[in-house]
């Protein structure tokens, strides 16, 4: 299978990269871990927090959907074109807009959000792509700008 170059990128395309359900054993494990506020590993003291309950860690939801996105990769390689990309130059608007709470089912996406040429670099043009994940009822509950150099397709010799 052939991979995409940056000019085989449509703006619009979209992945759905699946759901994942938060359960409170697992937000209590990431956050005592990575981000240890007591409204992430203490369900008491949450309740007395400006979220009345326990709520994922916002990188646990970040870290969910790179988990996702990786395994749709892996998942879509050999069965459709991947994209030769390169290193992340980053990534802009990072948002959480409602909190995740354990029992929360979210469906995580990305769609390919527009496309800019690289002066600087002349070989690898740079992706956006937006990237979301809902809760059942259709709330955006995260969301974010990722950015990505892909490589251009070579000059016909």
């Amino acid at each position: 299978m052939t991979p995409l170059y940056w000019e085989d990128v449509q703006i619009g395309a979209r992945r759905e990269l699946g759901h994942y359900t938060f359960t409170e054993d697992e937000i209590i494990a990431f956050a005592r871990k990575y981000d240890p506020q007591p409204f992430h590993i203490d369900p008491a003291a949450a309740r007395h927090s400006l979220f009345g309950g326990l709520i994922a860690s916002g990188w646990h939801t970040a870290a969910i959907w790179m988990k996702l996105a990786i395994a749709e990769r892996e998942a879509a390689a050999g069965t459709s074109p991947l994209l030769r990309t390169g290193v992340s130059p980053g990534y802009a608007d990072m948002t959480w807009p409602k909190p995740v709470r354990p029992g929360m089912r979210l469906a995580f996406s990305s769609e390919i959000a527009g496309k800019t040429e690289l002066r600087s670099r002349p070989a690898m043009g740079l992706i956006l792509s937006r990237n979301e994940a809902r809760d059942d009822t259709g709330d955006l509950v995260f969301a974010f700008t990722g950015k990505s150099f892909v490589e251009r397709r070579p000059p016909a010799a």
